[in-house]
């Protein structure tokens, strides 16, 4: 019994820990198709033909053989080229959130007001 339990964590462990701590060529792969060429029209530097995108592609690889995270990797590309050069933008804008809340608590506590106020 306990063998099976061993083999299982065994498995769940070899399946995740690739997730948790990937290699420098998924890294890369990952972020190649997520950032756009801008010279060419709606491609990612990992499907575009051009010099330019395998400038930029060599600028990445550079990035992250040298260690550096994520969110430097990608303040870096946003400061160059802005917030378009990314695919798939981080967002962190809060009134999307807190505005529709505001409504939807004003909305709710009119209603509750009119349900209990006797006229």
């Amino acid at each position: 019994m306990k063998n099976r339990y061993l083999t299982l964590l065994l498995l769940v462990l070899l399946f995740t820990l690739p997730s948790l701590f990937p290699d420098n060529e998924s890294r890369y792969e990952q972020w190649s198709k997520s950032l756009l060429c801008p010279v060419c029209q709606g491609e990612t530097i990992y499907d575009s033909p051009s010099e330019y995108a395998d400038d930029m592609g060599a600028i990445l690889l550079e990035q992250i053989n040298e260690g550096l995270t994520d969110d430097q990797i990608y303040t870096f590309w946003v400061s160059r080229y802005g917030e378009r050069i990314i695919t798939n933008p981080i967002n962190r804008n809060l009134e999307i959130l807190f505005i529709p809340l505001t409504l939807v608590f004003g909305f709710v506590l009119l209603f509750v007001r009119k349900l209990y106020v006797k006229k």
